[in-house]
């Protein structure tokens, strides 16, 4: 995984993006915000109370020289961002809205909307829901996407006894119990990522206890249709499914069970489960089990890119989450 950073961060380093952090207060954020400046990765912006900032930067022993600050309930970006926000929802009153604004996760979320930041990293010191609700509204989701979605990196040391393979799995984080259409638009937005994170072309698996009919049951059914509709979203990657886990990812498994042409069966990397329960469970067992590291999660479906921490993040978990979200920018 060391390995895999140094270079995703070179390439965070080409892409010279700023990112917001809206928990600025926070000793975390302000010591990562000193490294991402050094190493150059990102232009850090900080929100929050500049003298409070001042003071986790003091307990923190970080020099926060050139790293940008703004008060949210002070700045006199609230007007533009207000008129904004309300030309977007015509229901929203002024009042209200300005009181949003006021909060930092609004406010960073309307900065990366209006242009003022390509990404946001946040989550140190809010609820997942928290950051999730401030994007959704501020920031929108990705034309012909119906919600968020996440992915989780894994690592395998050695797979198949082949030696490491990256993977990725979805949603583990995100949307409990989604939808045929929300499942399919989950699995283009991940081989998308996939790629852009791994470098490596995405073969996207849909996961269910069946092999292409080798069950029935109304849960195959959802996968079923999923598959449907991921095919016809365009993507320039193969989708296929629905697969049992084996078939999808063993190359002899795959030979015996799917009697049907497929250039995604026994040879997936992106594999999307039917529901946050498997997807979440299947990642720890991966993780303790193989000894996989697990990178993540990373949110995706937002017109632009936001990235939630755990609030028991360290330091280099948010250094790391910020070079995700400057690749994310990028195409």
């Amino acid at each position: 995984m060391p390995d895999l950073f140094m270079e995703l961060e070179k390439r965070a380093r080409a892409i010279d993006a700023a990112i917001v952090y809206p928990e600025g207060e926070d000793e975390r954020i302000v010591r990562a915000a000193e490294r991402v400046r050094d190493a150059g990765i990102a232009t850090p912006v900080l929100l929050g109370d500049p003298d409070k900032i001042a003071e986790a930067a003091d307990a923190a022993g970080a020099n926060l020289s050139g790293v940008c600050s703004l008060f949210p309930k002070e700045s006199g970006k609230l007007d533009a961002m207000v008129a904004d926000y309300c030309a977007r929802r015509h229901t929203v009153k002024e009042n209200v809205a300005a009181r949003l604004m006021k909060k930092p996760m609004f406010f960073g979320a309307m900065m990366v909307h209006m242009g003022e930041a390509a990404g946001m990293v946040a989550g140190v010191a809010s609820a997942t829901t928290g950051v999730l609700q401030a994007a959704g509204l501020a920031i929108g989701y990705a034309d012909g996407v119906p919600c968020p979605s996440s992915i989780m990196l894994m690592r395998i040391p050695d797979f198949l006894g082949q030696g490491e393979k990256y993977m990725a799995f979805a949603d583990p984080a995100v949307t409990v119990d989604p939808n045929p259409e929300e499942l399919a638009a989950m699995a283009v937005q991940s081989g998308m990522n996939f790629r852009r994170f791994i470098g490596e072309e995405p073969r996207v698996a849909f996961l269910s206890f069946s092999s292409k009919g080798s069950a029935a049951h109304a849960h195959v059914d959802k996968v079923r249709q999923a598959v449907e509709i991921a095919q016809t979203l365009g993507a320039d990657f193969p989708m296929d499914g629905e697969f049992q886990a084996d078939a999808a990812i063993v190359p002899r498994v795959a030979q015996k069970k799917i009697k049907v042409e497929s250039e995604v069966a026994g040879r997936a990397n992106v594999l999307v489960f039917p529901d946050l329960n498997s997807a979440n469970i299947a990642y720890k067992l991966t993780q303790y089990l193989a000894g996989a590291d697990a990178i993540g999660p990373v949110l995706q479906g937002f017109r632009k890119p936001v990235n939630d921490l755990s609030r028991g993040a360290t330091v280099e978990d948010i250094v790391r989450v910020t070079i995700l979200t400057v690749l994310q920018t990028q195409p």
